[in-house]
């Protein structure tokens, strides 16, 4: 049983004081309990909490400065990490607002903020890893180790920041505004924060590694009495990261790791199969049954669906009398019928600004109308005729002068043109006049009749009716015939779909025979929210298809090997299947902050795939040969720092489902989702399928100069050479993305041989090393100069 209490109060920002004492109390008495209320400050509220809950993403950015503690083991790099971030952010909106001038700043940017930290930790992540792995590799210079570093870690930054940002920059698309804005700024977002983690970030290791040691003792003593004596924590827990780095639990951890990596390979098979069918029944989920929904209620949900005010509108609105009318004749369609409104004059376009709300542009004058041409005075009147005969057209009661002017024009002009009474002669504009009239009468009486019409009480101004120029001698510019359909408004989409084109079929015929003076005619109805819809619906998959696209063409050009790129297109398809089939179990439907989602899923997918797809062609020669062995290297490469952004990440969504806004939950829910789905999809699916069918040695495998021109021998053979020299050394790895053959340790002696006996001009030196566990030594060429 349901009752309502009124309270005599006004609807307004005032009572928010009162709103804010009621939360504090118990609203539950007897089994009687407050579920719903609707004050009228709903959207005040919303602004209010929208700014609270921004705590929730701090303990989410706390969180990820935690995890990127514990991986690198110094909290200065995690602190030039964030800095990185925050840059990047700067100047995205820097160039969102001065350069390119947008001053519509769309909730949904919020969302970037989220992108960037797990982006920009996933590169953090994954420079650290290399870098530690080329000091343990050898002991040489400082630069050289960067430049080691340089050449493995960069083609995965680049990679994946630039497949990224290609997502993003693909919304464009969409005629939706805040979408738009959005792939702007995220794009923008993505790019500067690659160009600071690429320039910054090794700069900041740099330094971090010339650091004195005895200094750093000192700051970090510091640190921990500072924070045990404010703070009341512990040492152990303070010298986590420590900890994890230098006692016995690493090498638990790495044996475990081998573990995992074993299993995964071992289980291949199952992996592919399984994830491929669960892969295809979300296809299923999302194409087909219960399919990706389209939004159906026109009132824009706020908070979560538990909030008093959000069951107001939901489920107790329509329950009491002085709304349940309202409710009623929209379900009935009374006075709620789409209008059938028909343009000329006018052209349909919409020239304004669609970064700006507020810019609606300029009307665009169609210069071939002419409405006081007698041809098309006709077919107006035809027109008119012809539209009351049609089965949408809803017959009316009493009379409407302005829906078709041209009608109560002609009743007007068959006037007498002597009124004895008034002793006033009307000529040319009475009844010796015959339709149709002559350009120079028709516009000479429009302007008399119009203003008798708007004397009487039956000319209700409106859309409907002729629209006069403001020149000195005013004329007739545009024309539009309005009529009420037999049509209800509706929510569906389909019903709303085969209303308009039962209309825009039957108008076109009509157009055919319309003289060229008004053939530039045009159909409008109540279609704003129908128009939500289709674009929501077509731009997002059209987004997604130019986002593949663009994603698959950056990771062709960066390795070059035509298989492992559509391995990787076909894992991030697969995985933006299961994320939306997942999503749309949830509930989820088609609205604008779901299409960003869906690109921000296309966007951080792409990452993981990305990284174990350049890591395989990374692989050393002796391995690219062996398919499990190419990725066990990868796996061993790029498992922590993939997982470690995949935790951090789905761990600062996990912070924002506490939330009553309802899309930060959403927000929280999303990144939960895509980071879990993406991570088990690139861990299982695509790994499995690169350890049964990835390419060997240099199958598939282009170059840039069989894709772009064609060398001439001398060159080829140079190029070759080039490549089984730099096969031996230990930055082999990079040049095996665009290198066409491979070569073992064992050609060492056939390459001296051939060195030194000047078949090879020019002076160089090469640092061949032996890849065995028991190797202590390097052997050292040097070619002699020609003579």
């Amino acid at each position: 049983m349901e009752t309502i209490i009124f309270i005599p109060l006004a609807c307004s920002t005032a009572i928010l004081p009162y709103y804010h004492e009621l939360e504090k109390y118990n609203l539950d008495y007897g089994g009687i309990s407050v579920v719903a209320m609707e004050f009228g400050i709903k959207s005040a509220l919303f602004d209010e909490y929208l700014i609270r809950d921004t705590w929730l993403m701090s303990f989410g950015g706390l969180f990820v400065l935690l995890c990127m503690w514990l991986y690198t083991g110094s909290l200065f790099l995690t602190v030039m990490t964030i800095i990185a971030i925050v840059f990047s952010l700067g100047i995205s909106y820097f160039t969102y607002t001065l350069v390119f001038e947008l001053h519509f700043f769309p909730f949904m940017n919020l969302l970037t903020t989220v992108v960037a930290v797990g982006i920009g930790a996933d590169d953090a992540f994954i420079f650290c890893k290399v870098w530690q792995a080329m000091k343990n590799k050898k002991s040489n210079s400082l630069s050289q180790i960067m430049n080691d570093t340089m050449h493995h870690a960069l083609v995965s930054m680049i990679v994946t920041s630039f497949t990224t940002s290609a997502a993003f920059l693909a919304s464009y698309i969409s005629s939706i505004t805040a979408i738009k804005c959005f792939s702007v700024f995220a794009g923008i977002s993505v790019l500067a924060n690659c160009f600071l983690m690429v320039l910054w970030f090794p700069a900041c290791v740099v330094v971090w590694e010339r650091f004195p040691v005895s200094r750093l003792n000192v700051i970090r003593g510091c640190l921990l009495a500072c924070m045990q004596r404010f703070c009341c924590v512990s040492q152990w827990t303070i010298s986590l990261a420590c900890y994890m780095k230098y006692s016995r639990i690493e090498k638990v951890l790495l044996e475990k790791e081998k573990m995992f990596i074993e299993f995964v390979i071992r289980f291949r098979l199952l992996w592919f199969i399984s994830l491929t069918l669960v892969a295809i029944a979300s296809s299923f989920v999302v194409l087909y049954y219960p399919r990706l929904q389209l939004p159906n209620s026109t009132e824009f949900q706020l908070f979560d669906a538990s909030h008093q005010f959000e069951q107001y509108d939901l489920k107790y609105k329509h329950l009491f009398w002085f709304t349940k009318t309202e409710r009623l004749e929209l379900e009935a369609g009374i006075n709620l019928k789409l209008p059938l409104r028909f343009v000329w004059g006018v052209t349909p376009q919409d020239n304004g600004n669609y970064l700006e709300p507020d810019a609606l542009g300029t009307l665009k004058i169609d210069e071939s109308f002419n409405m006081s041409a007698p041809e098309s005075q006709s077919w107006l009147l035809k027109f008119c005729r012809n539209l009351k005969k049609q089965p949408f057209y809803q017959p009316e009661m009493g009379v409407l002068l302005p829906n078709c002017f041209i009608e109560s024009f002609i009743d007007w002009m068959e006037r007498r043109c002597k009124d004895e009474f008034e002793d006033i002669d009307r000529s040319p504009c009475c009844e010796t006049s015959v339709f149709p009239y002559t350009s120079w009468i028709f516009n000479t009486c429009i302007l008399e009749a119009i203003g008798d019409l708007y004397d009487t009480i039956y000319f209700i101004p409106g859309a409907a009716g002729p629209k006069f120029s403001k020149d000195q001698v005013p004329t007739i510019k545009a024309v539009v015939v309005e009529y009420d359909s037999n049509y209800p408004f509706s929510l569906s989409y389909n019903y709303m779909y085969d209303f308009i084109n039962q209309v825009e079929t039957w108008f076109d015929e009509q157009l055919k025979t319309a003289p060229e003076t008004m053939r530039g005619g045009w159909f409008v109805s109540s279609f704003e929210f129908y128009d939500l819809q289709r674009i929501l619906s077509q731009g997002t998959i059209m987004a997604i298809g130019v986002s593949m696209l663009l994603a698959f063409i950056v990771l062709f050009l960066a390795t070059l090997n035509i298989v492992t790129s559509l391995y990787a297109i076909l894992n991030i398809t697969c995985s933006i299947f299961v994320t939306m089939a997942i999503l749309v179990l949830l509930g989820w439907k088609l609205n604008i902050l779901e299409s960003v989602a869906v690109s921000t899923a296309i966007g951080l997918t792409v990452d993981f795939s990305l990284h174990y797809t350049v890591n395989y062609r990374l692989a050393p020669p002796e391995c690219l040969n062996d398919r499990k062995e190419a990725t066990k290297y990868s796996l061993t490469n790029m498992l922590k720092p993939v997982t470690m952004a995949a935790l951090t990440t789905g761990m600062a969504g996990a912070f924002m489902l506490p939330s009553t806004i309802l899309a930060y939950i959403q927000i929280g829910t999303f990144l939960l989702t895509v980071m879990g789905v993406s991570w088990l999809y690139a861990t299982f699916h695509l790994v499995g399928l690169l350890a049964l069918g990835g390419p060997k040695g240099n199958f598939g495998q282009c170059t840039y100069s069989q894709l772009f021109c064609q060398p001439d021998k001398q060159s080829s053979k140079f190029a070759r050479n080039r490549a089984a020299a730099s096969s031996l050394s230990d930055t082999h790895e990079l040049d095996l993305l665009t290198n066409s053959k491979s070569f073992s340790n064992s050609s060492a002696p056939n390459l001296l041989h051939r060195t030194l006996s000047g078949s090879r001009p020019g002076p160089s030196r090469y640092i061949v090393s032996d890849h065995s566990p028991s190797a202590t030594s390097a052997i050292t060429i040097i070619t002699a100069e020609d003579a």
